[in-house]
């Protein structure tokens, strides 16, 4: 299955590159979306490119249907990487939900927004389960929309602070 979302941003193409390649703002951001034990396996910064790795748990707080509830456990834990080429404003993010039969996927691309800067990601799931796989995959997708605008409100604050500390 695959879907796009935006996330708009009052700030600079340079400016949010500056936020979401910086382990500090991830990391503050994923907390406030109520993780913990979070741990950063990669970050390298250099030749034009930005990867950050992370590992971290947060409660299974999702809508989950009977059916489906088998397949997930009360915390989950996830391993997400993101990498930036810093010229083009183009990346990858790559999320892996442990035990969970799921591959989650994004290409991503900054691109201007009404004096700011948008972050469009074409998101890929696949569940390989057969029978219920595509089910599955849209219970996905639409928690993932509301798991979305919420990262991009806390994104949104984050920035507005970081501006107010830079001036």
């Amino acid at each position: 299955m695959e879907f796009e979302d935006r996330q708009r941003f009052a700030a600079s193409r340079k400016q949010l590159l500056g936020a979401i390649c910086d382990p500090a703002f991830l990391q503050r951001k994923l907390a406030l979306q109520g993780a913990w034990g979070i741990e950063f396996l990669a970050h390298e910064t250099g030749g034009g490119r930005s990867l950050l790795k992370c590992r971290y748990h947060r409660p299974a707080d999702a809508r989950i249907p009977a059916f489906a509830r088998k397949f997930v456990a009360e915390r989950v834990e996830v391993t997400q990487c993101e990498e930036w080429n810093l010229k083009s404003g183009a990346g990858v993010l790559h999320v892996e939900v442990r035990n969970l039969p799921l591959r989650i996927g994004a290409r991503m691309r900054l691109q201007p927004d009404d004096g700011g800067c948008a972050n469009v990601l074409s998101w890929s799931l696949h569940c390989p389960i057969p029978l219920i796989g595509g089910k599955l995959e849209k219970l996905a997708a639409d928690e993932m929309r509301v798991k979305f605008a919420q990262d991009s409100e806390v994104a949104r604050r984050l920035l507005a602070e970081r501006a107010r500390c830079s001036t």
